[in-house]
């Protein structure tokens, strides 16, 4: 008897055991990719059939012949005398079994490899659909294999593998081998010719709903329900939420303490800001909520054309369109109508496309006056230096044109300084024939020191006078004071006068050049 292998039933067990497929699938596939390969071997055969022999544990393949009284096919058909030689029973019509040669059929099994592999697979397909189609619209949580070149990521899900794409994925989030991750079932395909037969995204809508119900009770219990949601993944997104019991806050409920609800479902989708929106059958009132927190004025509803014209406040109209649109595009989104933000003065509705271009020429006009600001200190400096230079020249020319009487003050002051000299050199000489006196003093009989005695008697005497003549003598030595600090003062002023004319003398070649 020929044999495909001879531990082809540990094989089978093996192969059921890893690919989650059933001992009986799995050698009904063997059996029929043996007949298919056989087919094409042996084409001449119209009747082939595979058998597994349970006991020996091996493929047994046999061709069937047709007895008839006339012989015109002769691999299809045998004659009823050489039926009823090798079977007395045998009758016309009834079918002669045959074993195929041991040498024909290690050619086929050769061929059956493949078609093996294929059969095997389709049914690992078929096991996998089976599995998830009842979970479409469900979080799956895998463990990543690999990441491939173009972005895309091969995910584990318990022996079932598909792939993540790059497109699917949150802008910036990156994952390495080993890696627990968690996506959205989009969908479940039996497509041999897709790439993925899971569907996955973390940037689906549905996603951040999900996420809301593993992470609020009262959603997951369906006391809060979350009513639908809008995203730009990684950025913003808005949710509706509602609920019947007038006890429970919904909004609260999903927010969490200090918001730690919402904050684990932020650091899942990487640092994306959730605005959590009170919904309301109330169309007016939705709409209010959606684009909180400006203040609508007024708004003009057209359903049939699901449009929604909507006036504000100019001061609020930054609040209405959001950061490059983003508020007004994603409370689109969330209703599902067009929603048009104008000011109140102008009147005038404004398409998405156009608040969102207003918006990013504002922020253009911000970023060229900041860089106008920079520009112009950068260019100041040179001119506050010519500035300082010319209104020194200015000052030159105004003291060269100063009228006579202030020329006739200088020169009086100098002539008040050349008298004060004079005067101190009086004093000296004064001071000098003091000296003298003293000296001649010291040369006196005995009768002019009796004097000098007497003299020093008054000194006394004048040290035992009243207070005021005492103030009278204070006053006067004030008034010294003051005229050696008022001497002191014309110096200075002389001083301040002599850098002055320096730099009149060096501003002149300047002015020189500069009317060159």
């Amino acid at each position: 008897m020929p044999k495909l292998k001879e531990n082809l039933l540990d094989v089978i067990n093996e192969l059921a055991k890893e690919k989650g497929i059933d001992r009986d699938d799995v050698i009904q596939i063997v059996e029929e990719a043996i007949v298919a390969a056989a087919r094409k071997k042996l084409s001449k055969y119209n009747t082939i059939e595979a058998q597994f022999n349970p006991k020996s544990g091996q493929i047994e393949l046999f061709q069937y012949k047709r007895v008839t009284s006339v012989l015109q096919d002769p691999e299809n058909e045998i004659l009823l005398e050489e039926a009823q030689a090798m079977d007395e029973s045998a009758e016309e019509g009834d079918e002669v079994e045959y074993e195929i040669e041991e040498r024909e059929f290690n050619r086929i099994a050769q061929s059956a490899r493949q078609l093996i592999f294929k059969k095997i697979k389709e049914a690992e397909r078929e096991i996998i659909y089976n599995i998830f189609k009842e979970r479409k619209g469900e979080i799956l949580t895998g463990t990543v294999v690999r990441t491939e070149q173009g972005g895309r990521i091969a995910i584990n899900f318990n022996k079932a593998e598909a792939y993540l794409f790059k497109r699917e994925q949150i802008s910036g989030e990156r994952f390495d081998h080993g890696d627990h991750i968690r996506v959205y079932l989009m969908d479940v395909n039996n497509d041999p010719k897709q790439p993925s037969q899971l569907v996955l995204s973390r940037t689906h809508p549905g996603f951040l709903m999900k996420l809301f119900e593993m992470e609020v009770p009262e959603v997951y219990d369906d006391v809060v329900e979350v009513i639908n949601a809008a995203r730009e993944p990684g950025k913003r997104a808005k949710v509706s939420v509602y609920t019947t019991d007038p006890d429970v806050d919904p909004v609260g409920a999903c927010v969490g303490m200090r918001g730690s609800r919402v904050q684990s479902i932020v650091n899942e989708l990487r640092g994306e800001k959730i605005d959590i929106v009170r919904w309301s059958e109330d169309l007016p009132t939705y709409l209010e909520n959606a684009l909180a927190p400006a203040e609508i004025m007024r708004m003009e509803i057209a359903e049939e054309e699901r449009e929604i014209n909507v006036w504000v406040e100019q001061d609020q109209l930054s609040l209405a369109i959001g950061r490059q649109g983003q508020n007004v595009r994603l409370a689109s989104k969330l209703l599902g109508f067009k929603i048009n933000v104008s000011p109140v003065e102008e009147r005038s509705t404004m398409s998405i496309e156009d608040q969102i271009a207003l918006e990013l020429g504002k922020e253009r006009s911000v970023e060229n006056e900041a860089e106008l600001e920079k520009s112009t200190e950068t260019s100041n400096l040179p001119k506050e230096a010519k500035s300082e230079e010319s209104e020194s020249t200015e000052n030159v020319e105004n003291e060269a044109d100063l009228p006579e009487d202030v020329k006739g003050e200088e020169s009086e002051s100098t002539e008040n300084v050349e008298n004060e000299t004079a005067l101190s050199e009086e004093a000296k000489s004064e001071e000098g024939e003091s000296t003298e006196n003293v000296e001649n003093e010291a040369d006196l009989p005995e009768d002019a020191k009796s004097e000098e005695g007497e003299s020093t008697e008054n000194v006394e005497n004048e040290a035992g006078l009243p207070e005021d003549v005492k103030g009278e003598e204070g006053e006067s030595t004030e008034n010294v004071e003051n005229e050696a600090a008022l001497s002191e003062e014309a110096k200075s002023e002389e001083g301040e006068s002599e850098p002055l004319k320096k730099a009149e003398n060096d501003l002149e070649p300047k002015m020189t050049e500069n009317s060159l």
